[in-house]
């Protein structure tokens, strides 16, 4: 079984992942997710519209913790799919030890690129986000995504049902629950995730569904900023200290 975590999206430095990670428990049964930003204009330097969201390559590796609570994800993107592996690559490359693999923001990326960049880095993790687009191209389809799902078994870690892409569009949870109950019946090795609007003000949207998949992983990143675009560090401690104590 893959091991549960609540995730926080849009870190820039180390201090404010330690922050976060002194208020779990040594023996929690869950892992604090430390999710940085990037994309293929981070590999080739160009400046993000988001610069207080996204690090520059220089500066990823030192936000990553060596910490056993947590999990050090980049949240990466693409528009060129064909060069996919390569890509990931070079982000291992100058994401340091730490890094422990890359939840992929990209609508149904090729399983076979998966399974190349898995066979050159055996030991990192892959989180596969389902994000709005993503969703539509299986028709909104429950079935039809679960069926779409199983052809990356294997070769990833956990899929993240995140209809919001990180824009804090409310959950809904009756509608994830669907999805969830039927990859559920699919049994995959895959561990089970969910995203979308999701802070600690609106974590009652989340109530009824850790009580049906108590194994459920969780991210946030589009209501835990500031104005000026930056981590909201306090929300983000308050989102992750009462998702802590919602799960068993």
């Amino acid at each position: 079984m893959k091991t549960p975590y609540v995730g926080i999206t849009g870190f820039m430095t180390k201090d404010e992942a330690l922050d976060i990670l002194s208020i779990v428990p040594v023996n929690s049964n869950r892992l604090v997710m430390i999710g940085v930003l990037a994309s293929q204009k981070t590999i080739q330097g160009i400046p993000n519209k988001w610069p207080n969201r996204y690090p520059t390559m220089d500066n990823i590796a030192g936000i990553f913790p060596d910490d056993p609570r947590a999990l050090n994800l980049i949240h990466y993107n693409t528009k060129e799919s064909d060069t996919l592996v390569d890509q990931l690559l070079t982000m291992t490359a100058f994401a340091g030890k730490n890094l422990h693999g890359f939840q992929l923001n990209i609508a149904w990326p090729s399983p076979d690129a998966i399974k190349e960049y898995r066979e050159a880095q055996p030991e990192k993790q892959i989180v596969l986000q389902i994000g709005g687009h993503a969703f539509k191209m299986m028709n909104n389809s429950p079935i039809q995504l679960a069926a779409k799902v199983t052809e990356y078994e294997g070769i990833i870690d956990y899929v993240l049902l995140d209809p919001s892409g990180g824009l804090g569009i409310p959950l809904n949870p009756e509608r994830i629950r669907e999805y969830l109950y039927t990859l559920q019946e699919k049994k995959l090795d895959i561990g089970l995730g969910t995203a979308g609007g999701l802070g600690p003000t609106t974590l009652h949207l989340l109530e009824p569904l850790a009580k049906e998949f108590p194994d459920l992983s969780t991210d946030a990143e589009g209501r835990l900023y500031l104005p000026e675009g930056r981590l909201n560090i306090n929300a983000s401690r308050e989102y992750a200290r009462k998702s802590l104590l919602m799960f068993p």
